[in-house]
Order: structure tokens, then C-alpha cells, then sequence
């Protein structure tokens, strides 16, 4: 094992100081978590070479299957890499790696509906902005087909069958930028398997047809090219669906232009 070893012992639990006795339960998550935590506080340096699966699953005092699965999870998010004919390594960039992984536990685990509404209320106003300076005349010539044409067909395909997160998503492929826009997937994706659905499902019985207006408004000030516009339209529309959710999001927001007004005047 070589220079693994050479470094002070540092994966041979034996010493307990240095890597914690794993608890029978939900072994692959505290094992996971165990194993970023040696990454994050240096006792496992970027680049190491691993030991193979048996000495780490005799060292951990778990499975095989444990550690295997444990360390699969790892290699998905680019924490260790894994070199045939050679072994496992601790990736370059496990540091930032690590913070992906735990950004989507969190958002998978523990992120409210408000939560993820906050979020697109701060991005997609910008995602929209973006869009209407940077749609290729493709894109907006998709768009016009879906509003300028407004075929049941299309309207219904498009808005209806994805709770009109296909509009949203296509707006954030027009702004070309690739981390907001994966970021958003990410967001959607996770609204479509929380209560989200019933909230939406709501919100569209009673203003699906502001809601469809809202839209085409954005895509016109996008087809015009007016960036200004289609972020204040975004908010707007965001804000809508925020203050059902919670009620005094608009109120707060009023007093903070108010507050705002004050201090021009001034």
C-alpha cells in the first residue's frame, strides 16, 4: 500500500482517534459521511491512493457490501476516482465535490417549497434577463410558435402536461448559462416530487389563465429583446405563486420599496 501507509497509519483504524467506529444503522450514509469528513479535515489527503475494499471494510467494521456501495455513492459524485488496474483515489477535486454532494442531499432531504421558491425568485428574474439578450433567433422562433401560433395542442403539451415548468426551463436554455440552468433542473425536479404538485395543481385552477398571460408577456419582451422587462415580468410572475405560499411575502416587499422610496426622497 505504500505511501497510504507511510503517512502516519492514518487508515488504520485501529486508532480510534483517527477514523470512528461506524453505528449499525444507516451504515452506507454515516460511512459516507465519515469518509468526506477525513477528506474535509486533511487526514485523507487529495490524490491518496486507497486501500482495496477489503482492508477499508475491515477497517470501518462493515461490509463489504457496505463499503462498496459506500464508495460507489463517492465515486457518483466525483469524491474518488477509480483507476482500473491501478485503484481508488481520492479525487483532485473531492473539496468541491463534497459541497455538490451535500447541496443535493440538502436539496433532496431538507428544502421546504418556500425554500426552493426563494431560490427562483433571486435567480430567474436574471435567468430571464440573460434570455432575452441572448435567445438565438431559433429559439425565439420556438417561442412564437408556442405563443404567437397558440395552438390547443402546443399550449397544452407545454404548459399543462410539466405544470408549465417546460416554459421556465427553456427560458434558462436561452440565457446560456449552463450552471443556472442545471441548477433550475434541479430545483424543478425537486418541486415534482414534493407537495409542490397539489400547490401548483391549485394555483392553476385558479389562475391558469393569468398564469399563460404571464408567460406570454415574458416571451414578448424576450422577442423584443427588452432584458429589463422580461426580469420585472419574471419577478412579478414568481411573486405571485410566492405570496400564496406565504402570504406576507408581498406585504414585505412592498414595505421594502416603500423603505426604498424613503431613503431617495431624501
Amino acid at each position: 500500500l505504500g505511501d497510504v501507509y507511510k503517512r502516519q497509519n492514518l487508515y488504520n483504524v485501529k486508532d480510534d482517534m483517527m477514523i470512528p467506529k461506524i453505528k449499525k444503522v444507516n451504515l452506507s450514509t454515516q460511512l459516507v459521511d465519515t469518509i468526506t469528513s477525513l477528506i474535509e479535515n486533511g487526514t485523507w489527503k487529495l490524490g491518496d491512493k486507497l486501500p482495496n475494499e477489503v482492508e477499508l471494510a475491515t477497517s470501518f467494521e462493515v461490509s463489504r457490501n457496505i463499503m462498496r456501495e459506500s464508495m460507489k455513492i463517492l465515486e457518483n459524485f466525483g469524491i474518488l476516482e477509480s483507476k482500473t488496474g491501478i485503484g481508488t483515489f481520492i479525487s483532485q477535486t473531492a473539496l468541491s465535490a463534497i459541497h455538490n454532494m451535500r447541496f443535493f442531499d440538502e436539496l433532496k432531504n431538507n428544502t421546504t417549497v418556500e425554500m426552493i421558491m426563494e431560490t427562483r425568485i433571486i435567480i430567474e428574474p436574471e435567468l430571464a434577463y440573460y434570455a432575452a439578450l441572448r435567445a438565438t433567433e431559433d429559439d425565439i422562433s420556438f417561442l412564437k410558435d408556442i405563443f404567437m401560433e397558440n395552438t390547443s395542442g402546443n399550449r397544452e403539451n407545454f404548459f399543462k402536461e410539466r405544470h408549465d415548468f417546460n416554459f421556465h426551463l427553456f427560458l434558462a436554455k436561452c440565457s446560456k448559462n449552463t450552471i443556472l440552468e442545471n441548477l433550475l433542473f434541479s430545483m424543478l425536479d425537486q418541486l415534482k416530487g414534493s407537495e409542490y404538485l397539489k400547490f401548483n395543481q391549485h394555483v392553476e385552477l385558479e389562475a391558469s389563465t393569468n398564469s399563460y398571460e404571464n408567460h406570454k408577456e415574458i416571451a414578448n419582451a424576450i422577442f423584443h429583446k427588452d432584458a429589463l422587462l422580461a426580469k420585472e415580468l419574471m419577478s412579478q410572475h414568481l411573486a405571485v405563486r410566492m405570496d400564496i405560499i406565504n402570504s406576507s411575502y408581498n406585504k414585505d416587499l412592498a414595505a421594502s420599496k416603500k423603505i426604498r422610496k424613503t431613503r431617495s426622497e431624501k
